[in-house]
């Protein structure tokens, strides 16, 4: 087991939070337009449409909300709950993390799918396992709906969830589908399918990092793919000052009508000594460039490492 995974095996979450300031935009205003000592409404502003943020600082005491109780799409932030959801199932002995799951080039999303490389005829069988792997750190979209389909649709997956007393978060239709509704932006930016709350993200991780939702086996492997995580290196991971780490799953939806439907970074920030960070940070129908959503971004971690939030 790797250092990182022990230090967040070890660490409780069960301590309470005083939350030091719950403002939104628009909202509650906060002298000289900030909403912190060193995140301005300005900055915010930037992105040119809805941010929402939860930074959990269990380290400090502390907590940092912009919107956190606001519905954001999750894009592909949804493959954390349902590779969460699939292994429950394993715990519960009804999947094996080793049953074959047969992929056929017809199974393939065109969008992010690195699969189909290893795809030398018609199909391939992969373990349950291998398409978490693949799901969590490359972010493949067709590995990710074979698991969906594998387990009997979204349906069950967002029971699996509801069962586990997760909140905020609803899973709701196949990635597949969503590739080709999130076209009509307007229509999938208010829809409440498939979307989060800031809030309820980071609650999933203290509580997946803390044991709570999965078996020791099944919480060490999910949290290991999640530390490599391959994609969104100038999101959160960019803010990370020298000796942090950060275990997460980024979500990235198209450009339409010179709107980004979402771009999104959530995970799990732990520090050399072991402090632990659990950040969320989504936006939607940004008209900013996706320089200036993940230098925010990168630049809420930092802060969130200083204890500047």
């Amino acid at each position: 087991m790797s250092l990182n995974r022990k230090r967040l095996l070890s660490i409780s979450a069960a301590s309470a939070f005083m939350i030091s300031s719950i403002l939104a935009l628009p909202g509650i205003s906060s002298p000289a337009d900030h909403l912190s000592a060193g995140l301005s409404k300005s900055e915010l502003a930037k992105v040119q449409g809805e941010v929402g943020i939860a930074v959990i600082d269990t380290a400090r005491n502390k907590q940092f909300l912009v919107n956190e109780t606001k519905q954001f799409p999750m894009q592909s932030v949804i493959k954390l709950p349902i590779s969460l959801a699939v292994l429950r199932l394993v715990d519960e002995g009804k999947l094996s993390l080793q049953d074959k799951i047969t992929v056929q080039k017809k199974d393939i999303i065109p969008t992010n799918s690195p699969i189909k490389e290893v795809l030398k005829a018609k199909q391939a069988d992969f373990t349950v396992q291998d398409l978490i792997s693949r799901t969590i750190r490359d972010s493949d979209n067709t590995a990710c709906d074979a698991l969906v389909n594998h387990v009997g649709g979204a349906g069950v997956i967002n029971e699996k969830l509801v069962e586990a007393g997760i909140k905020g978060i609803r899973v709701d239709r196949p990635i597949k589908t969503m590739a080709t509704d999130c076209m009509q932006i307007s229509k999938f930016l208010s829809d409440p399918r498939d979307t989060a709350e800031p809030e309820a993200i980071t609650d999933l991780l203290q509580k997946l990092n803390s044991g709570n939702l999965l078996s020791k086996s099944s919480t060490a492997l999910l949290m290991e793919d999640l530390f490599n995580c391959k994609t969104g290196t100038n999101r959160l991971k960019a803010g990370l000052p020298a000796g942090w780490t950060l275990a997460h799953k980024t979500g990235t939806g198209a450009d339409v009508s010179g709107k980004n439907i979402a771009t999104n970074d959530v995970g799990v920030m732990v520090g050399p000594k072991g402090e632990t960070i659990y950040i969320a940070v989504f936006t939607k129908g940004s008209q900013a460039k996706i320089e200036v959503r993940e230098a925010l971004m990168a630049k809420i971690a930092a802060k969130a490492a200083a204890g500047e939030l």
